[in-house]
């Protein structure tokens, strides 16, 4: 099992996509996922590599906007991606920073007064969805 770290424009229609059923109520697309609270428009799912193909082409279907932002084992390293019609699918920090959100900073009375986007130092030590138990994924 891997983690893809997918960014997708609409949520609605991601969910609807991976919640899809067949004819017999199955589940076409049998992955958990959950929402990246840390980005906008990302999420996680949890899937064989051999899946992946799958799940994009069924997510490519509207013509939305994909990205896969990383993949990675469950002992939180980098999955690599060899094939070159896949090596897209590799982790990259600027694909990880550009998909962080903004970094507000707030007054006393909670105002926001500013706001900026992560270095990459900060997204280096920026770890997505541990909330959810996910092993800390190496970044660099």
């Amino acid at each position: 099992m891997i983690n893809l770290l997918i960014d997708y424009e609409d949520g609605d229609v991601f969910k609807e996509v991976l919640d899809s059923v067949d004819e017999e109520g199955n589940r076409l697309y049998p992955h958990s996922y959950s929402k990246v609270s840390e980005m906008d428009d990302s999420w996680m799912v949890v899937c064989m590599p051999e899946d992946v193909t799958i799940l994009e082409e069924g997510l490519k279907l509207p013509p939305l906007r994909l990205v896969i932002i990383g993949t990675y084992n469950e002992d939180g390293s980098q999955y690599i991606w060899t094939l070159p019609q896949e090596i897209q699918r590799n982790h990259s920090i600027n694909k990880y920073k550009t998909k962080l959100k903004d970094i507000k900073e707030y007054d006393e009375e909670g105002n926001e007064t500013s706001s900026r986007r992560p270095t990459e130092a900060e997204a280096l030590n920026t770890q997505v969805n541990n909330i959810y138990g996910w092993n800390k994924r190496v970044l660099n």
